[in-house]
């Protein structure tokens, strides 16, 4: 139930950083994704059901609360890093998830981690999506647009799992089987966080953050020079 729970939620949040907040999605993905990490690392020590479920739950709220009570210092801290920062630390943290114990229930918490983080911090400096833009559209084409990225980006995601179990089925008696399949669950990371976004751009999808910038330079001028016809 909790391990339903958390895949369900998870697939939420991408759609969250697809279609409303790019942000507020990764900073959420990554808390499902910690608290799938410990829960199965507490599931590893032989704790019996029903008790292995109540802490599961209970991984859940405290990782929600941590979330809610540091998001703000964290965001503030993120921001005042650079660019290869970012890049290191989130390399160096998703090694350690696996490196204690490298089985498939802590190198998919892993790697998707690893490509999330990577492909975000990609995404700011290179691409620039941001979420909220919707190319001025209003009414229902605002609606269909939203509807369309979280269509095609879940589309193609279950398609890249589905293929990754397939190859890893395959390679199940390969000495170094787990690290292909980190490598590969980053790569869904990287999809959902860079891939899709660049793809959303380039069908019309999406605007990125310098549209933004473009737009309310727009309208500040038109107010300027609107206000000026009128004194």
């Amino acid at each position: 139930m909790v391990f339903i729970f958390l895949n369900i939620a998870i697939m939420v949040f991408f759609c969250i950083y697809w279609c409303i907040n790019e942000k507020i999605g990764l900073q959420l993905s990554i808390v499902v994704l910690l608290s799938t990490w410990t829960t199965h690392f507490l599931n590893n020590m032989n704790i019996r059901f029903p008790i292995n479920v109540e802490i599961g739950w209970l991984v859940i709220a405290l990782f929600v609360c941590g979330y809610i009570l540091l998001r703000k210092k964290l965001e503030a801290l993120f921001s005042k890093s650079g660019f290869k920062v970012c890049m290191i630390s989130t390399a160096v943290v998703s090694f350690l998830l696996i490196i204690y114990h490298p089985q498939p229930y802590f190198v998919v918490p892993g790697g998707v981690l690893l490509g999330l983080g990577l492909g975000y911090c990609l995404n700011k400096k290179y691409v620039g999506f941001n979420a909220v833009n919707l190319l001025q559209r209003n009414g229902i084409k605002k609606y269909l647009t939203l509807l369309a990225r979280a269509a095609l980006g879940i589309l193609i995601l279950l398609l890249m799992v589905y293929r990754i179990e397939k190859i890893i089925y395959g390679m199940s008696e390969k000495q170094n089987i787990f690290l292909y399949a980190f490598l590969c669950y980053a790569l869904t990371g990287f999809w959902i966080t860079i891939a899709a976004p660049w793809i959303f751009i380039k069908l019309r999808l999406a605007g990125t953050v310098s549209d933004n910038a473009e737009l309310d330079n727009e309208k500040k001028s038109e107010h300027k020079y609107g206000s000026h016809w009128f004194r």
